[in-house]
């Protein structure tokens, strides 16, 4: 699969954001990409970053880190040509707020007026991450905080990938960092390009070689990317739907009525046929009154027909301005005990790092964000 470059503003090539195909063009040698790749995901390139502040928390732009005068395995002759042309930059960390329950919000300069969040969540034996992949959001959910913010720019691949590259350090040493959720800031979708650079980097070998099937990308419905998504990557997709019938969703997700739940549905029936394997996250956020009757639940079932389904059940994580209440714990319980009589699997997302803001729909960069 052939991808865009990804280019900073110098109009350099970001370390970060480079395949293995492309680091074995410029190199000339595949042995000599695989080399690069252990390198720049190594304790030794960590502490290079670590000496030029990488880990600081600090009010201020991307960091730059120079690159070694020698790396194992890569020839000077090979290397030093490309070194002009070549950045590597990571986001500078402007905050980070760790919960009771271990989990990390970050908050990363990607620009000298521009930021993003980032959450790190540690589990028994594995941490996941969630990234964003936007400044902002052109979607504009009435129950997400951060469609409040409006929609600044894209994220390149290599500003993507830095969320891992830096957040990897604080994962708990029994649960490494293994997990990645594109559900920060942002509609992957409409920035899909640079999200599946993203993907292929975060699983090729060496390095990182994360596993397609812990990488979950979700998206409130573009139907174009939705179909691109499937037909190009092995990754998890997740639908956030958060309504079991067109109208409701409408009103929660206005831009719904551009590509109705049905088509949304249909495309994933097809997939269900073209790839009997691969399961669907359906995220369901429930609000007290509005989508959480027995009815709804009855609706939902219904709607999945045909839709190789896993629904996530998330109570309303509120924030200042919400104008929803999350649905009672009982009421959540269930709606679950109805949709699990159907046979189709469902659990209830526990929600973490609340009181840090970082829980689902809640990032908004209330503190961090100089603009």
């Amino acid at each position: 699969m052939a991808f865009t470059p990804a280019m900073n503003a110098d109009k350099r090539d970001e370390v970060l954001g480079m395949t293995q195909e492309e680091w074995t063009e410029r190199l000339g040698s595949a042995k000599r990409a695989r080399a690069f790749a252990r390198w720049l995901f190594s304790d030794d390139a960590c502490l290079l970053a670590d000496s030029h502040g990488a880990h600081q928390v600090e009010d201020a732009g991307p960091r730059m880190i120079p690159l070694p005068d020698a790396i194992p395995g890569v020839s000077h002759r090979a290397l030093d040509p490309l070194r002009p042309g070549l950045s590597f930059s990571l986001p500078t960390c402007r905050a980070r707020q760790l919960s009771n329950d271990g989990t990390v919000k970050y908050a990363f300069a990607v620009g000298e007026d521009a930021a993003i969040e980032s959450v790190l969540i540690p589990a028994s034996g594995r941490s996941t991450l969630c990234v964003s992949s936007q400044v902002g959001c052109t979607r504009h959910c009435a129950f997400c905080a951060t469609a409040r913010l409006g929609f600044r720019r894209n994220l390149r691949a290599d500003e993507i990938v830095a969320q891992f590259w830096l957040a990897r350090r604080d994962a708990p040493k029994d649960a490494p960092l293994r997990n990645i959720v594109f559900m920060g800031m942002g509609e992957p979708m409409d920035n899909l390009e640079q999200v599946l650079k993203a993907v292929h980097i975060l699983t090729q070998q060496p390095e990182p070689q994360l596993s397609a099937g812990n990488i979950t990308v979700s998206t409130s419905g573009v139907l174009p990317g939705i179909e691109r998504f499937l037909a190009e990557s092995k990754a998890n997709l997740a639908l956030s739907l958060n309504a079991a019938d067109q109208e409701t969703r409408r009103r929660l997700m206005p831009q719904s009525e551009i590509w109705p739940m049905e088509r949304l549905l249909d495309a994933l029936r097809r997939d269900a046929v073209l790839n009997p394997g691969r399961d669907v996250f359906i995220e369901m956020v429930l609000f007290d009154g509005i989508n959480d009757s027995d009815e709804d639940a009855r609706r939902l079932i219904s709607a999945l027909d045909g839709v190789n389904a896993r629904v996530n059940l998330i109570a309303h994580n509120a924030f200042d301005g919400s104008p929803f209440r999350p649905t009672p714990e009982a009421r959540l319980r269930h709606f679950k005990d109805i949709v699990l009589a159907s046979g189709i699997r469902c659990l209830t997302r526990v929600p973490r790092g609340q009181e840090i803001s970082a829980a689902c729909g809640q990032l908004a960069l209330r503190h961090t964000d100089r603009t």
